[in-house]
C-alpha cells in the first residue's frame, strides 16, 4: 500500500487552510453587503468638478429621496435629470459607505464666442450653445456667422465642423490660440481669422489646420518678428508649401 509523503499531507493541510480562510472571507464580504443595503440611506449629496453649474441646483433636479436605500436608486434617471443642465456634459454618481452619494461632473468647456448682432452665446466643441453666466468667463477667440439662439438646435453644419476643428487644433497649438482673436468661416477662403495684434487677416482654408498653424508660428518668428506687424495686411496660409502675404496692396509670395 502507498503511502501519502510528509511534504504532500503538508500541502494539503495549506491548501484546506488557504480554502476555510477564502470561505471565511467570502462569507464576511457577503454579510457586509447585506448589512450596508439593508443599513445604509443617503442623507447627504455631495458635487464635485463644477465651476459654471451651481451645486444647489444639480442637488436639485438629482431629486434623491432623503433616507432612500442606495440600491433603490434609479441611477439612470438620475443621471438624465442633471445631463439636462445647459453646462454639464456627463455625471457619474457614486455611493460612498458611508452612504453620502458623490456626483462628479464633467461641465461642457466654451470653445469660442458666438456673437451675432447683441447676442452673445458660448460655444462647446459638440455646437452646443450656452448662455454666459456672470462672473464665468472663458478667454475664448470670438466666432462670428452662425445662430446664437440657445436651446434650439446644435451646430451640426459643415461649415461650423470646419470652424470647431480649426479652434480645436489652435487650442493644441500655443501660439495659434494666442495669437487668434476672431474667426469665421468664408464660403470661398474657408476659415479665415484675425491676428490679435494688429488684426491681421489670416487665410486658414480648409482641413489640415495644424500644419498651417504651425506655417503660421514659422512665419511670424521668421518675418514678422523682423520685420513688423504694422503694414501687414493679409496672410495667406491655405498653401502646404508656400506662404502669400499681401501688405499695403503688394504682394509677396514666400516658398516654403
Amino acid at each position: 500500500m502507498s503511502k501519502a509523503s510528509p511534504n504532500s499531507t503538508l500541502r494539503s493541510a495549506g491548501f484546506w487552510k488557504r480554502l476555510t480562510g477564502i470561505v471565511l472571507l467570502g462569507g464576511v464580504a457577503v454579510m457586509a453587503a447585506l448589512y450596508w443595503q439593508q443599513n445604509v440611506r443617503v442623507h447627504e449629496v455631495e458635487v464635485s468638478g463644477v465651476y459654471f453649474s451651481d451645486a444647489n441646483e444639480i442637488i436639485r433636479i438629482a431629486d434623491v429621496p432623503d433616507g432612500i436605500k442606495p440600491d433603490s436608486l434609479d441611477l439612470e434617471a438620475l443621471k438624465n435629470r442633471v445631463r439636462s443642465l445647459d453646462y454639464v456634459k456627463d455625471v457619474v454618481p457614486y455611493v460612498e459607505p458611508s452612504g453620502d452619494l458623490r456626483l462628479d461632473i464633467t461641465e461642457r468647456e466654451p470653445l469660442a464666442l458666438l456673437i451675432s448682432g447683441a447676442e452673445r452665446v458660448y460655444v462647446d466643441e459638440d455646437g452646443v450653445k450656452l448662455n454666459l453666466l456672470q462672473g464665468k468667463i472663458r478667454n475664448v477667440p470670438v466666432v462670428y456667422g452662425f445662430n446664437t439662439n440657445v436651446g434650439k438646435d446644435t451646430l451640426k453644419s459643415d461649415e461650423f465642423i470646419q470652424v470647431r476643428d480649426f479652434l480645436q487644433q489652435a487650442r493644441e497649438n500655443e501660439f495659434g490660440w494666442a495669437t487668434i482673436s476672431e474667426v469665421v468661416f468664408d464660403p470661398k477662403d474657408g476659415v479665415v481669422a484675425l491676428s490679435h495684434q494688429n488684426g491681421v487677416k489670416l487665410l486658414f482654408g480648409r482641413d489640415e489646420f495644424m500644419s498651417k498653424l504651425q506655417n503660421w508660428e514659422a512665419f511670424y518668428a521668421q518675418v514678422i518678428k523682423t520685420k513688423g506687424i504694422e503694414q501687414m495686411q493679409q496672410v495667406d496660409l491655405r498653401f502646404v508649401n508656400q506662404v502669400v502675404t499681401r501688405e499695403s496692396d503688394k504682394k509677396l509670395a514666400i516658398n516654403k
